[in-house]
């Protein structure tokens, strides 16, 4: 599958990059749904390789019924480090293309995107091209064709 970037203007030049004018930013449409449930609405994640797990907004979960304290609490940081927050992991099915997988994933209230694709969960079952050099830049993804034990 081939998606381009999302390109991003920016708002003030940054001052070793004064000659760039926006972003490219990797984002899939993706769904998700809960057990034998319904999908979510169609949102923009943000493909992100130097993020562990997959996260999600706590919005999406509510929005899917799932009982986000009942899942499996754990801490999560980020780039800044001793920043941690509560995020809560529930199985889920993440429908990317006309695809799903089977992921933990968890939810964190007051996530600044819909939701982020990390290592475990998505880089587990796609291999990512990504590919500034084409017209318009982008990326591939390829969906691995082998088995993965659960929760590995």
């Amino acid at each position: 599958m081939r998606f381009n970037y999302k390109i991003i203007p920016v708002k003030e030049p940054h001052p070793a990059f004064p000659d760039r004018t926006s972003h490219w930013i990797p984002v899939v449409p993706v769904r998700l749904s809960y057990g034998h449930g319904p999908q979510s609405r169609r949102f923009e994640a943000l493909i992100d390789s130097g993020a562990a797990d997959c996260l999600f907004h706590a919005d999406i979960a509510s929005a899917l019924q799932i009982k986000i304290d009942r899942g499996t609490k754990a801490d999560v940081a980020g780039i800044v480090r001793g920043i941690k927050v509560d995020a809560y992991f529930h199985d889920v099915n993440l429908w990317v293309g006309a695809g799903t997988i089977r992921i933990k994933a968890g939810f964190v209230k007051g996530l600044p995107v819909a939701g982020l694709l990390g290592r475990r969960g998505f880089f587990e079952n796609f291999i990512v091209t990504f590919d500034p050099s084409a017209t318009p830049p982008g990326f591939d993804l390829e969906r691995l064709g082998r088995a993965l034990p659960p929760n590995s």
